[in-house]
């Protein structure tokens, strides 16, 4: 099969053969004694389609069908006609992801792309040894990556609703709010081992509202997606919106994954699914975003998009929390297209923190072949996260962690480099950073030590956001909150450093 790279994405395209399917045409088993017939393209449906988690920790489709005996093979064609990360690929406009491709097998994967819907053909070919005639016509069938998901009526409580009705199942599942509509978590709801999506019923909708009452939040041990809801944490007192479990369990220890008997040394808990906020906004958090609930947890894949985040946070419960542990890492993390900002200035909370430097090594808890770590933080506004704290405290120092922290504002945020750790391979173009309440940047973050390529780890330069930006989000304003942060000073407007969204 073909594997193309289509505007800057390599796709994968894998040939998956089931065990019914991996022999060749010829064989007896395959034919099923089928000649002299017109074929016809295999069924696809709902049931067809499966998520597979890749080493790396990203996602790929599987698409399954049943075997047509006295086939000659498939034609596959896959297109990408809906792409929440590219706007311009329509139905008229569809980014190519498999092309006139010939399975000899039943089953496909590419790789997937977060809410993108997609067209699958697959058409059935003749075979001339058994005289079949291949299908007429191909089978398609729209497919969306956005995982179907049970509606929570409006009025119910959401941590009450799902505590009741969640089944164990190794498949992922989904739970949706009516978008526009207002529910409470009252709560903790616990996903335990369910790979679960939180989403709304609509994509590009007004966003549904919870509020978060003091006994709130949300609890895993598994993955977890939180897609297009806003929450107001104005009477949260949890420790954090999102809470790792405190019980968990022995199936996904170090020791149970394989990862000791490949030379990690920790007993630790590994979330190996993703766990991602995307396009959600947040108001009055009074805490962590995600605490590990003093437990050694890590966690593979950990992303934050397209978020407006407004903390009002002066304890010492940081943004990224998973210390208490004494041990635990985000292996690979995403942070990119967000505003994050807190009311109150801060002299005890730092934005990610581990229980111990030495411990967060990746090595030491994924084991001898898969000992990297790769963060991405960029595009990102960050406001007084934290004034008076450091960046990031007990990051590891190893040249195995990959830190690419690039065109952010930072703005009463102190000591970055202290995230920056100088073993690890760090790039760091585009950022700028500034402090008026404590935040003073350190001679460190902007000259003194420089990154691999030998930038300055940022550009000091006062942002001059161009309106109000220390204040409440208002989450009647789902695009902008109710705040602004444009920038107007020449390097961060010239590297359009930042939430994008500030440039619209």
């Amino acid at each position: 099969m073909k594997t193309k790279r289509i505007g800057g994405i390599a796709f994968l395209s894998v040939v998956l053969l089931a065990a019914s399917c991996a022999r060749g045409v010829d064989d007896e088993s395959f034919s099923g004694g089928v000649t002299n017939t017109q074929l016809e393209s295999p069924t696809i449906d709902e049931a067809s389609f499966s998520i597979l988690t890749n080493p790396d920790g990203t996602e790929s489709v599987k698409v399954s069908w049943p075997v047509i005996y006295g086939a000659g093979g498939y034609l596959c064609n896959i297109e990408c006609i809906e792409n929440p990360e590219d706007e311009s690929v329509t139905s008229e406009n569809p980014l190519t992801v498999i092309q006139d491709s010939i399975v000899d097998g039943c089953s496909v994967a590419f790789a997937k792309i977060e809410d993108a819907v997609y067209n699958i053909s697959l058409q059935t070919l003749g075979n001339d040894k058994l005289n079949n005639a291949g299908a007429a016509s191909a089978t398609v069938y729209k497919y969306s990556a956005l995982v179907p998901a049970t509606t929570i009526p409006v009025g119910t409580d959401i941590a009450e609703y799902i505590n009741a009705n969640l089944k164990d199942s190794e498949k992922e599942q989904g739970f949706a709010l009516e978008a526009g509509e207002t529910y409470t978590l009252n709560g903790k709801v616990d996903f335990r081992l369910n790979q679960i999506t939180l989403r709304s019923t609509e994509k590009g909708g007004t966003h549904p509202r919870v509020i978060v009452g003091p006994e709130g939040a949300l609890v895993t041990q598994a993955g977890l997606k939180v897609k297009f809801i806003d929450f107001d944490c104005t009477s949260a007192t949890q420790t954090g919106l999102l809470m790792l479990s405190d019980t968990p369990d022995a199936s996904i220890s170090t020791e149970s994954l394989g990862y000791k008997a490949n030379g990690a040394n920790q007993n630790g808990y590994v979330i190996n699914k993703p766990v991602i906020f995307q396009e959600c906004n947040i108001k009055n958090l009074p805490n962590s975003l995600i605490y590990g609930n003093k437990q050694p947890w890590s966690l593979r894949d950990f992303r934050i998009t397209d978020c407006l985040i407004q903390l009002n946070n002066e304890g010492s419960n940081s943004f990224i929390n998973l210390y208490g542990g004494g041990n635990g890492l985000v292996k690979d993390m995403t942070i990119e297209n967000n505003t994050i900002w807190n009311l109150v200035k801060n002299s005890s909370a730092y934005f990610i923190r581990y229980s111990n430097s030495s411990n967060a090594q990746p090595k030491k808890i994924f084991g001898n072949n898969d000992n990297s770590s790769t963060h991405n933080i960029r595009y990102n506004t960050f406001c007084k996260t934290f004034s008076n704290k450091d960046f990031g405290n007990n990051m590891p120092n190893t040249n195995t962690v990959v830190l690419n922290t690039q065109y952010n504002i930072f703005y009463d945020v102190f000591r970055i480099y202290q995230y920056l750790q100088n073993n690890c391979e760090r790039h760091t173009p585009g950022n700028t950073i500034w402090g008026v309440d404590g935040g003073t940047p350190n001679g460190n973050d902007t000259g003194g030590r420089k990154d691999s390529d030998g930038n300055p780890y940022a550009t000091l330069e006062d942002p001059a956001f161009a309106g109000t930006f220390l204040q409440a989000i208002n989450l009647d304003d789902q695009e902008k909150g109710g705040v602004n942060f444009t920038p107007t000073a020449p390097v961060a407007t010239q590297n359009q450093a930042g939430d994008p969204r500030w440039y619209k």
